[in-house]
């Protein structure tokens, strides 16, 4: 696209839709690829599913079978050398990774591993194949299993940190990992080994005793010429405070190419990002309570081309196939964690996660 921002805006520039307001938190939403379902990872151990066939998306019965809180989604692409998938793959903070049918809420799941990591598995990874699926991290270790089975393939450890973000590369021949300290390592699936490392150490702070930041999202550009690494430009611990980031680099010479950040310090993490189509990045940002965004930007541009603060804290972002409707997870207005928010009966109003819908224009030839 060689169009200017405000002709980029006046094509895609969404309009506000529904609001499904749940009375739960939620870690991530996804789309499925046939576009009947939107599902939502839950603090509840629950994958929530709307019927996104309907105007309304209707709530219709859970996903059940996690302990702990939902952290990611992973949903199989649609492809046309394949069968329509009705998976989802699914990791929580309890270390489960499974594989269950998102059509039928009664199905036992395809598989599952109720201990796949010790401890918090923090991100997931379908290969391009949608053959492999990888899942990483607090216990230091890359894990690729088998999307058919679930039989474990490769096993990769980080020693010294926790890995955050995790992605196979354009080619599936190898993957990448991002770590607290804001370091992407490739491992090759052949071999094993670590064939490179990405210096993103900007994303990273020693705070007294705490590690701040590191690269919690990892992205391609639709070309596979660029690898995206997101977090923070961090600036304190505690609150933390810091200026959302992505760094980029290029893949083939692993060179660092350009640093883009998305706002103020006090707007702190990328939380996460997705490619559009027409190649312009939509980013989701939460930092310090009741600051969100949403944001539609080309990774050359230095500014982006549609921005939005009407939700607080921005989770996660999905992009329905029709290219239409966007759903973002936020968080309630008003809420506050130190417990100073009382309703009238002098109790602590537990905080939910709105899903914001969005409607883009008609999707225009590229």
């Amino acid at each position: 696209m060689n169009d200017d921002l405000a002709t980029l805006k006046m094509r895609f520039e969404p309009k506000e839709g529904l609001v499904l307001k749940l009375d739960r938190q939620l870690n991530a939403v996804r789309f499925t690829s046939c576009g009947r379902f939107l599902l939502a990872a839950g603090h509840d151990g629950l994958i929530h599913r709307f019927d996104a066939a309907n105007a309304e998306l209707p709530e219709l019965k859970p996903l059940a079978g996690h302990n702990g809180w939902v952290q990611r989604l992973a949903i199989p692409a649609a492809r046309a050398d394949t069968p329509a998938s009705d998976v989802v793959f699914s990791a929580d903070s309890w270390g489960q990774l499974r594989c269950s049918s998102f059509i039928d809420e009664t199905a036992v799941p395809r598989w599952a591993h109720p201990s796949a990591h010790d401890g918090w598995i923090l991100d997931l990874a379908l290969s391009p194949s949608g053959k492999l699926i990888a899942s990483c991290g607090i216990d230091r270790v890359v894990r690729i299993w088998s999307a058919a089975n679930g039989t474990k393939l490769h096993e990769f450890t980080n020693p010294d940190w926790e890995l955050l973000s995790v992605l196979f590369a354009p080619d599936e021949a190898s993957i990448v990992a991002g770590d607290l300290s804001g370091v992407v390592r490739q491992w090759d699936l052949s071999t094993g080994k670590v064939t490179r490392e990405f210096s993103a150490t900007s994303l990273h702070k020693t705070d007294r005793l705490q590690e701040v930041g590191g690269v919690r999202r990892l992205a391609f550009s639709l070309d596979g010429k660029r690898l995206l690494c997101a977090g923070t430009k961090p600036k304190g611990g505690g609150n933390v405070q810091g200026i959302p980031a992505i760094v980029i680099f290029d893949w083939e010479t692993g060179a660092l190419s350009k640093e883009l950040e998305l706002g103020k310090e006090g707007d702190v993490y990328v939380t996460d990002m997705m490619f559009h189509p027409d190649a312009f990045l939509m980013v989701t940002i939460s930092g310090n309570p009741g600051v969100g965004k949403l944001l539609f930007q080309r990774p050359e541009d230095e500014a982006p081309f549609f921005e939005t603060t009407k939700m607080p804290n921005c989770h996660s972002v999905a992009l329905h196939p029709d290219r239409q409707q966007l759903a973002v997870v936020a968080t309630n207005g008003g809420s506050n964690g130190n417990g100073r928010s009382l309703d009238k009966d002098g109790k602590y109003p537990g905080n939910f996660s709105p899903i914001h819908l969005w409607k883009l224009p008609v999707a225009a030839n590229s």
